[in-house]
């Protein structure tokens, strides 16, 4: 095992371990009872402890910032992964720079797909914030030691610069301390992924159009999504058995892999609020004609792993450039 190359903060890591055999329990069980509530009706956005929550637990448990509360409630964000190959939980909560909120998230195998299909706990984080329109001042992991996917995939964010890694182990790093030479959108004369920002604002469907209740949210992610370097977005919407409808658009990355597709930000959202992939009954692609890149043979195959039974369209739209 290669020693870290960081220093950690022996007091940080003596006082979260004391914690954890102390009130850990307690804490998680806490954080488990909000985060494992039933969602709003009509709404898909779980896994969140909301900032007066947060501060409610803080002064509850005696916690010195909301940073100790994430590191604590690891555990219950390890719960939430699907990993039925490798077996292995991995854990990660964010908490949001404009909110507050802690975003709790965790990795997802598909098993029946390609490895490449596999969402990072780290990337099923930042696809959450970003999808609830918000950055991520701090991400909370076990080990302050993402994989380089990961370091990826967080740099493709405008605020990049100022995301802080941290563990229980006493570590507390900038993503610039971890990935200090980084391929950058700017590399390439594109500025940072804003999870604000809309795009691709004259998106039109080509011809077809899906149902009423679809085409407006499968719109809405094609324009937020983030594709300057194919120009081609892609959004997907996915019914449930319940009749919800959950949709994402894709994330692209200026290496091209570590890109996000639409269907795996589609998934992300369904397993934070707890749903079953199988409960998928009607899937949408949208996508660019005539762009250079087709989503629709990895959505077709994605999509007969985890909801075989579930009716599948593809739709055309253009951009207006």
């Amino acid at each position: 095992m290669i020693d870290a190359p960081f220093r950690a903060d022996a007091a940080v890591a003596a006082r979260l371990a004391e914690l954890g055999s102390r009130i850990g329990a307690a804490v998680e069980a806490d954080v488990a009872a909000i985060v494992s509530a039933p969602p709003a009706p009509g709404s898909l956005d779980g896994s969140i402890v909301p900032s007066h929550e947060v501060a409610r637990l803080v002064a509850r448990h005696g916690l010195a910032s909301e940073r100790e509360l994430a590191l604590l409630s690891l555990p219950v964000a390890g719960a939430m992964a699907r990993a039925p190959m490798s077996g292995y939980r991995v854990a990660a909560i964010g908490i949001e720079a404009e909110s507050g909120d802690l975003v709790l998230g965790a990795n997802l195998e598909l098993p029946g797909t390609d490895l490449g299909t596999t969402v990072h706990a780290e990337g099923f984080v930042a696809l959450r914030a970003r999808r609830r329109g918000r950055t991520l001042e701090t991400l909370a992991v076990r080990e302050a030691h993402p994989c380089a996917h990961c370091r990826q995939t967080l740099s493709e964010a405008e605020s990049a610069d100022r995301l802080e890694i941290v563990d229980p182990l006493g570590h507390e790093l900038t993503l610039g301390e971890l990935y200090p030479w980084p391929f950058r959108p700017a590399a390439l004369g594109v500025p940072g992924d804003r999870p604000e920002g809309v795009g691709w604002t004259a998106l039109a469907f080509v011809a077809e159009a899906p149902p009423a209740d679809v085409a407006g949210v499968l719109l809405e992610a094609g324009r937020r999504a983030h594709a300057p370097y194919s120009r081609a977005p892609s959004a997907v919407a996915l019914r449930l058995s319940d009749g919800r409808v959950v949709s994402a658009g894709c994330i692209e990355s200026v290496a091209f892999n570590p890109t996000l597709t639409a269907f795996q930000a589609a998934l992300v959202e369904i397993v934070a609020a707890r749903g079953a992939l199988d409960d998928i009954t009607h899937a949408w692609l949208g996508r660019t004609i005539g762009g250079p890149v087709d989503p629709a043979p990895a959505f077709h195959a994605l999509l007969a792993a985890v909801a075989p039974a579930a009716e599948a369209r593809v739709l055309d739209w253009r951009t207006g450039e």
